[in-house]
């Protein structure tokens, strides 16, 4: 996916990173009783699921293009980040809606926004081998 002829996944992506990071420290500060940590926490998660879904369809629709060995990497990037996903879903259902006391609900948003945090490190990493190793998605240059 394209437009006006640069890819849109690469476009995308970097928010839901900045957005998350950012939301895995403000859960672990609101488990550790910082005062507005947890507002910043939702809001930054929110962000970042709606923007990664937006990336993912953008890096699903990618998928098709890719051939051989890369195949293996892109997918097990496209399951590290959408298990992100999930677990950055998941804490904000248990932080946000869930019937669980205050400092059990912080624990687990703390606990499961540190995996999604993890497995969003790991998927970021197999991203970038498949550019900077595989060469997936890169213009050809004359020279």
């Amino acid at each position: 996916m394209r437009l006006w002829g640069h890819p849109i996944h690469p476009m995308l992506v970097h928010f839901p990173v900045a957005f998350w990071t950012v939301a895995a420290v403000a859960y672990i500060a609101a488990a550790a009783g910082v005062e507005d940590a947890a507002r910043v926490a939702k809001l930054s998660n929110g962000a970042g699921l709606i923007i990664a879904m937006l990336a993912m369809i953008a890096g699903f629709m990618d998928l098709r293009s890719i051939r051989g060995d890369a195949m293996r990497v892109a997918i097990l990037h496209m399951m590290a980040m959408a298990t992100a996903w999930v677990c950055f879903m998941f804490t904000l259902v248990m932080t946000a809606g869930a019937s669980l006391e205050l400092s059990t609900a912080q624990l687990a948003g703390a606990a499961s926004s540190s995996v999604g945090f993890l497995l969003m490190s790991i998927g970021g990493w197999l991203g970038g081998r498949l550019v900077y190793q595989l060469g997936i998605g890169v213009a050809a240059r004359e020279k």
